[in-house]
């Protein structure tokens, strides 16, 4: 019975402290994150790493990308489509290459420092959204084009993952030359979704509306499933099954049934998983490596953006709003951290350093954006 005492002890901690730091304006899932760190081996150690957690925070974090794609809107995309594709590749290629030449400086292997910077390309939203929505600023052409950009974002995030996991972990690494097969394979994964897409959008498909959710589940699962046996990674499946379901007429009762069905027990063990993982003398270790990549990580992300929209002739103001809203890692970060993690690219020296930046970076985004908007109003 100690794995039931301990899923206990996980959701009971991950809903406390998740509702105190609701209570004070932060994320809650960040507040699951350091509900792990206060359990875990780092603080009170009631509850250890297991095959069984790791295995239970996986399905969590499938289902987090499937939600992530069901809540994309491609329409907005559409919309805004040029500046957002501006704001997001400018707010990719910064941090990589300032986060690159930052892990370079700590004496970092290439691999390894490559890997960290993309995930500190990826753009968690969903907080900044929270923030814009709450001071009705989201309809904006600013908060558009931060949404806009967000879906821009996690796309080309994922896909930079994968090429990334695909020339570090899998064949590519081992010098193996079934990688040309392997690649087009993946290739073959990416025409495969795009069938499915014109499929989608050609044939409206009528389900019972409460067999929808069920469909949509095995959709997410098989594609998770083909993803990772190409070696792209299970998320990329995910992610993309959820865009696709997402063109659906149930997309709002599946996102529904599944943010339900997710955050009921799966993704709240994502995040603490993550958080059961860290090692606070790590971060004490490597203090210098904290301030100056969460400095980096922070000024990257907001210069790309903020270049990317002056480019489109937003105000000064308005682009300092787009900057900052893209500033947060939030889950996005977290989910490829522990990718890197898992396929042992990033060592676990440095883990906890990086998550700590990636918490930073999530809870200063809503504490900057907040004035920002407030100001904007004011003119």
């Amino acid at each position: 019975m100690d794995y039931i005492l301990s899923i206990s002890i996980i959701l009971l901690a991950a809903l406390i402290i998740g509702k105190i730091f609701s209570r004070i304006s932060l994320p809650p899932v960040v507040g699951q994150l350091v509900a792990g760190i206060i359990i875990g081996p780092a603080i009170f150690n009631l509850v250890k790493p297991t095959n069984l957690i790791s295995s239970l925070a996986e399905l969590g974090v499938i289902l987090l990308m499937f939600i992530a794609g069901l809540e994309s809107d491609l329409k907005l995309l559409k919309q805004y489509f040029k500046p957002s594709i501006v704001v997001a590749i400018m707010g990719i290629i910064f941090p990589v290459i300032g986060i690159f030449y930052t892990s370079k400086l700590f004496a970092l292997p290439n691999i390894e420092s490559l890997f960290i910077g993309v995930i500190f390309a990826a753009t968690s939203v969903s907080i900044s959204v929270a923030v814009l929505k709450s001071m009705n600023a989201l309809n904006t052409k600013s908060g558009v084009t931060i949404l806009g950009a967000a879906v821009a974002d996690d796309i080309l995030s994922i896909l930079l993952l994968s090429v990334v996991i695909t020339f570090t972990s899998g064949s590519a690494a081992q010098g193996d030359p079934n990688i040309i097969l392997l690649i087009l394979m993946q290739i073959g994964f990416f025409i495969f979704v795009w069938i499915l897409f014109i499929l989608v959008n050609k044939f409206k498909i009528k389900l019972n509306p409460t067999l929808a959710p069920i469909v949509g589940l095995i959709v997410c699962l098989l594609l998770s499933v083909f993803a990772e046996h190409v070696k792209i990674s299970a998320i990329t499946g995910a992610f993309f099954a959820g865009i696709l379901i997402g063109q659906t007429n149930y997309k709002e009762s599946v996102n529904h049934q599944m943010n339900q069905f997710g955050n009921l027990l799966f993704i709240p063990i994502f995040f603490v998983n993550v958080g059961l993982n860290m090692n606070i003398s790590g971060i004490v270790e490597n203090a210098s490596l904290f301030i100056v990549l969460s400095i980096t990580a922070v000024i990257t992300k907001f210069l790309g953006a903020y270049l990317g929209s002056r480019f489109f002739k937003f105000t000064r103001l308005s682009a300092t709003e787009i900057g900052v809203g893209m500033i947060s890692r939030g889950e996005v970060g977290l989910i490829i951290a522990e990718l890197g993690l898992k396929n042992n690219i990033i060592s676990d020296n440095y883990y906890s350093t990086i998550i700590a930046s990636i918490i930073l970076t999530t809870i200063l985004a809503p504490l900057l954006l907040k004035p920002i908007v407030m100001k904007i109003k004011q003119i």
